[in-house]
């Protein structure tokens, strides 16, 4: 029999409470496991991810040292050590059948072809749906911990991880303290039409633990009238990429509007708001961090501490020190010199993308200085595409490798007394 199933989250959860077990007790106590149509015998020892969505949430449940392949939609930093399969729709068949994965997770882009390919070859594939409410979200991390896990340890650990992003959304939520509501709404273009997080959605969960209200709040749907939404007037605008930017700039309904006015707008890629797990708190964090300055703000002792430790809690024991050691900088230079005045020691670090903490902030701070931000509010100490952008176009101007990464000798560059400006 082909073992194809494709997992609608709505439905999963039950599915997968009807797993048959092998005993209770002993090594057997977690398989079988049964899931939709399909059975589950054993542990799965490793595994290829080609959603990205669901490698964020594995990430965070603890998986992710199963991954021995992924996407090349799968970008998330924390995630890069395991080695590239290729597209999620149409991925390198044979180098997945070289490493032997029990499981694929794809989504709903992966060609059928490719599918039956891997399935002829007796590799699982389950597709896994977007979650697009928080029940299904919920649900998600039940049967992705159980089909990894197991129906007893896997079920707990996806019940306790979810509690986990939950209870670190609503400690970022409880920093705020301020009195004054502020509203805040997040905008795309689907082809020439904007459209926004509408209520009911996980995004307009993770808009309102900010803080803010999502000014979309009545709207039903993902498609906005400018009309209604230059009504609303938002205190803060994210939006997905430089060209929903514009359209924002040049409509007539909402280029008075004033988000648009006050500089209070951030560009938040699709990705980074659609991702569910260990992305889901850089996200939250870089918001934040845009909409409360102060919040980032430390004192030169606690430079060597990252502005969001409990964003990777989620991701393993490698990531974490991954990341550690990335933001672990030592004391800033003189005052004297520029790097003293930026509170920063370029001497060994390097910074790159999904990075977030001070040095990052420091950084952006001296690209906006320089020109090569052009938004104050992008200076948020998350190392974002904004941010990959005004280091390459730094890079260029300086006669630099465009890497995109802020390695040492970029770096140095850029502290320098005479460091290039933007023309």
């Amino acid at each position: 029999m082909k073992k194809i199933v494709s997992v609608f989250l709505a439905t999963a959860l039950a599915a997968s409470a009807c797993a048959t077990l092998a005993g209770c007790d002993g090594d057997n106590k977690n398989y079988p496991v049964s899931v939709a149509d399909i059975t589950i015998e054993t542990e799965p020892k490793d595994i290829v991810v080609l959603s990205d969505e669901t490698a964020d949430i594995i990430s965070y449940l603890g998986y992710a040292t199963k991954m021995v392949g992924r996407s090349d939609e799968v970008t998330q930093n924390f995630l890069s050590v395991a080695p590239s399969v290729g597209s999620a729709k149409t991925p390198d068949v044979e180098k997945i059948k070289s490493y032997a994965a029990d499981i694929v997770f794809a989504d709903d882009t992966l060609d059928e072809n490719c599918k039956e390919q891997l399935t002829d070859a007796g590799i699982m594939v389950l597709t896994i749906a977007s979650p697009e409410t928080t029940t299904e979200l919920e649900t998600a991390y039940l049967t992705l911990g159980k089909v990894l896990g197991g129906t007893v340890d896997g079920a707990r650990t996806g019940e306790d991880s979810y509690k986990k992003l939950i209870d670190a959304m609503k400690t970022c939520k409880a920093e705020t303290n301020s009195n004054v509501t502020k509203t805040i709404c997040y905008l795309y273009l689907n082809g020439d039409k904007l459209n926004t997080l509408h209520s009911g959605t996980y995004g307009d969960m993770l808009l309102g633990y900010t803080g803010a209200v999502n000014a979309a709040v009545n709207v039903s749907e993902s498609e906005i009238d400018t009309k209604i939404l230059k009504v609303a007037n938002p205190d803060y605008i994210l939006y997905a990429d430089e060209e929903t930017l514009q359209f924002i700039q040049n409509d007539s309904d909402l280029k008075g509007l004033k988000a648009l006015k006050n500089k209070q707008t951030l560009m938040v890629t699709k990705e980074e708001m659609s991702r569910m797990g260990t992305t889901s708190l850089l996200t939250l964090n870089k918001i934040m961090n845009f909409m409360y300055p102060d919040r980032v703000k430390k004192s030169s002792e606690d430079t060597s501490e990252s502005v969001v430790p409990s964003a990777v809690e989620g991701a393993t024991t490698a990531t974490k020190a991954e990341s550690s050691a990335q933001t672990t900088t030592g004391a800033a230079a003189s005052n004297g010199s520029v790097e003293g005045q930026y509170n920063i020691k370029v001497s060994g670090l390097t910074l790159k993308l999904d990075d977030e903490n001070n040095n990052v902030k420091a950084m952006q701070q001296r690209l906006f200085d320089l020109g090569y931000i052009t938004d104050k509010g992008n200076v948020t100490g998350y190392y974002g595409e904004v941010t990959q952008k005004a280091v390459k176009e730094f890079q260029k101007a300086s006669g630099l490798t465009q890497s995109g990464t802020a390695d040492t000798k970029t770096l140095t560059a850029l502290f320098k007394s005479d460091a290039k400006a933007k023309a």
